[in-house]
């Protein structure tokens, strides 16, 4: 099992977002990089970068994302704004190692679709943030109508085997994941599930450890302290 921090930036800062609000925004460092290398130091198999930003479309944090990347010996993932084959050009230039989209994969499939010819399919990590057991998009503000699980089985047929799932309301939250809808995505056959959202506890990746995730995407938890990073990986090892 995969363990990944998570580092969301908004201005150059660590942040989280509680339930995916821009206004509700919690700012933990103003060193990204520091950060990054910090996770590394402690264990963690890659760093997670969410580039806020641009995701709400208001700008980018590219600069801070190529010294993190240069900065790490770990897997660097990136996701937040991928809507065009030029952005993802410039972050697989600087070494990143796979792409996370989600807006363009519905909402401009057949952009998609020329990114999979271009990089290959195994290159992404289609990120599936939930309302509802609904796909959102758009930074969380547009619901695409889809449920997750038919979301996978349309995209494994495209090649994609990847799949981060993110139940929004409880993103940030502290209050356990969304065990129903990702135990309904880990029997898809030949899907790699990753979970994020509402994770607090070594209990709670213990169990979406059980239940078959491949990995998980640690975000306030490791940042507030609520999750003890030595007994985590111990236990994960156990698994």
């Amino acid at each position: 099992m995969e363990i990944w921090a998570s580092v969301d930036i908004i201005s150059g800062k660590v942040v989280r977002l509680i339930r995916g609000d821009p206004n509700h925004v919690i700012v933990y460092s103003d060193d990204p990089v520091s950060t990054a290398r910090k996770w590394e130091r402690l264990g963690f198999d890659g760093i997670h970068i969410v580039d806020l930003d641009a995701a709400f479309d208001r700008g980018n944090n590219f600069d801070h994302i190529k010294k993190i990347v240069e900065s790490v010996n770990l897997p660097v993932q990136v996701g937040g704004g991928i809507r065009s084959i030029e952005v993802l050009h410039n972050y697989a230039g600087i070494g990143v190692n796979k792409f996370v989209v989600g807006t363009v994969v519905f909402k401009k499939p057949e952009i998609f679709d020329k990114m999979l010819e271009k990089f290959g399919p195994e290159r992404f990590v289609v990120a599936l943030d939930f309302k509802d057991n609904n796909v959102v998009v758009e930074g969380w503000r547009s619901d695409t109508g889809t449920k997750a699980i038919d979301a996978i089985l349309l995209l494994m047929d495209k090649g994609i085997r990847s799949f981060l799932l993110t139940d929004v309301e409880r993103d940030g939250t502290l209050l356990g994941p969304s065990v129903k809808t990702i135990m309904e995505a880990v029997n898809v056959k030949g899907a790699l599930v990753y979970a994020a959202g509402g994770i607090s506890s070594v209990d709670d990746v213990v169990t979406l450890g059980r239940l078959g995730v491949r990995g998980v995407i640690l975000g306030r938890a490791i940042y507030e302290g609520t999750i003890n990073i030595e007994d985590l990986l111990s236990a994960v090892r156990r698994l």
